[in-house]
């Protein structure tokens, strides 16, 4: 493969953009990157290395439709990149719907989302015997909507399909009457997709997070005259996708070695504008610690680990911290693990998770009548007296009189609890079973309770910071919970982060809100 470096100036006044190394821009990245008006340099070498790349690999003549998504708008996404002009002959994408569109991809709602490739299975394939379509999806959850095709109900599929997380498994079909069967598990749904239909063999292939490969014998059944679509399966009443698709493509069939190296060629593209999804690698040894162990396969979320590091290390914040929940990864399992000790033992103070929770992309939500967390950190074996800090940051404005963090039980000697926005205040104890309040009327944002002497306490809302008076007494034998304290309050504030560490200094707790929204913004999902 030929290196173009990382940036690339646009062609002006008809000449031909140049490399940084001094190359010339192929001409189809070059139509295409002109069209989409594509100005960001490391998108642009992006573009030109994944069409070189393409036609290195003998992939690019076999293609009638790539769409990269590229330029964070509706205007940029629907452009095919093997065909940029504006018309339905060109398969340009026309999105119908709700979508949401940014730097990482474009977001179908699930619910009525969908772009029409125009792209017809029966009269645009060279032959209903020689299809492939695929897709790069960034989003883990088990939605029951197609990703990508064409077809009806029932049992007759009548065209090309791909369903990447469907009851745990992933089910396709390449112009056959039935999905291939038995459909391999598939318990994370992000990672590049493709069906293949190649004369009397239809198959599935998935890389990235997880390789799978499954194929079948099958004649290539009655074929509808539909158009592809993203983010759906036509006509044929499937449900809609709501993944976030970084990459689709539409082409003849593909070898087992062409689907190796179109995934290399992708994932470099991918990697290069920052959105892979895949075994990652960071800078900081403890964020790659966290990363591994957590099994975080998602570029921008590693990324913004990596960042949240060492920014907490360059303000001093890191050596103070006894737990940190970031909150990535979509699911219960990736969101136990405990940032500055990413072990599964209640010792590195991993969460447990009980109850009824609800995990997402944006964090990690408790249903308010059972729902908690048990963090296993026991103040008493862990903070000082005069010491301690706890904090969490909420993506929910709800008045609800339960903390979202806390080790109360109710008649304790000692406490420490959170309580935002109950009847309008937030409420805070830090070791002492006695409260102070603050009028507020947002329990969104980071919401930080800290001691950092014996006789004074300070609250952080949103990074205003307040003084109250309040002994400390006592450090508490039981541990912090998060979403509520069983048995007897439960919360239901959406949590995107949380933290438990020894006491902080006024700057310290400036800074570590600057690092917790610049972490937040990197996520898309700051309040």
């Amino acid at each position: 493969m030929i290196g173009y470096g990382n940036s690339m100036f646009l062609a002006t006044h008809g000449i031909l953009a140049r490399s940084a190394s001094g190359g010339a821009v192929d001409p189809d990245a070059q139509a295409f990157i002109t069209a989409a008006s594509i100005t960001d340099p490391t998108q642009q070498s992006a573009i030109n290395q994944l069409v070189v790349d393409l036609k290195g690999y003998s992939i690019w003549t076999k293609m009638k439709a790539l769409y990269p998504f590229v330029g964070g708008t509706a205007s940029a996404h629907k452009w095919n990149l093997k065909d940029p002009r504006d018309l339905d002959a060109a398969f340009r994408l026309v999105f119908s719907g709700g979508w949401t569109h940014s730097s990482t991809g474009a977001l179908p709602n699930g619910t009525n989302a969908y772009a029409d490739t125009f792209f017809n299975q029966t009269t645009n394939f060279t032959s209903t015997s020689n299809a492939s379509i695929g897709v790069y999806l960034r989003t883990n959850n088990a939605s029951t909507g197609a990703d990508m095709g064409a077809g009806d109900t029932g049992s007759a599929r009548q065209g090309m399909l791909i369903f990447s997380s469907f009851a745990g498994t992933y089910y396709g079909c390449a112009m056959g009457d039935t999905f291939i069967a038995p459909a391999p598990s598939n318990s994370d749904s992000r990672g590049f997709y493709s069906v293949v239909r190649n004369s009397g063999v239809q198959s599935l292939h998935k890389r990235g997070n997880i390789t799978l490969n499954v194929s079948e014998t099958e004649a290539v059944g009655s074929v509808t005259n539909e158009t592809i679509w993203v983010g759906g399966g036509t006509s044929g009443g499937y449900n809609f996708s709501s993944r976030e698709t970084a990459f689709n493509f539409i082409g003849d069939a593909l070898t087992q070695s062409e689907i190796n190296n179109f995934y290399t060629a992708v994932q470099a593209f991918q990697t290069t504008i920052g959105r892979s999804i895949g075994t990652q690698t960071v800078s900081d040894a403890d964020a790659q610690a966290f990363v591994t162990n957590a099994g975080i396969v998602d570029q921008v979320e590693a990324t913004a680990i990596n960042n949240l590091v060492i920014g907490m290390k360059a303000d001093g914040l890191w050596t103070k911290m006894k737990a940190i929940y970031p909150f990535v990864g979509g699911t219960s399992t990736t969101h136990k693990y405990n940032l500055v000790n990413p072990l599964d033992t209640d010792a590195a103070f991993r969460l447990v998770f009980s109850g009824g929770w609800t995990h997402s992309s944006t964090g990690a939500t408790p249903n308010g009548t059972n729902g908690y967390a048990d963090t296993k950190l026991i103040a008493q074996n862990v903070l000082g007296l005069n010491s301690t800090s706890y904090g969490v940051y909420s993506r929910t404005n709800v008045d609800r009189n339960a903390p979202s963090i806390g080790n109360v039980t109710g008649g304790a000697s000692a406490e420490c609890s959170l309580w935002l926005r109950s009847g309008n205040l937030t409420y805070l104890r830090v070791n002492n079973p006695s409260a102070s309040s603050q009028a507020n009327s947002d329990s969104r944002g980071l919401f930080i309770a800290n001691r950092v002497n014996s006789t004074q306490i300070n609250l952080q809302i949103r990074g205003t910071q307040y003084t109250f008076s309040q002994n400390s007494n006592s450090l508490y034998v039981v541990s912090f919970h998060l979403g509520g304290v069983n048995p007897n309050f439960f919360d239901t504030k959406e949590l995107a982060f949380a933290f438990i560490a020894d006491g902080l200094t006024s700057q310290n707790m400036t800074n570590l809100d600057t690092r917790v929204i610049t972490f937040q913004t990197a996520l898309s999902r700051n309040v």
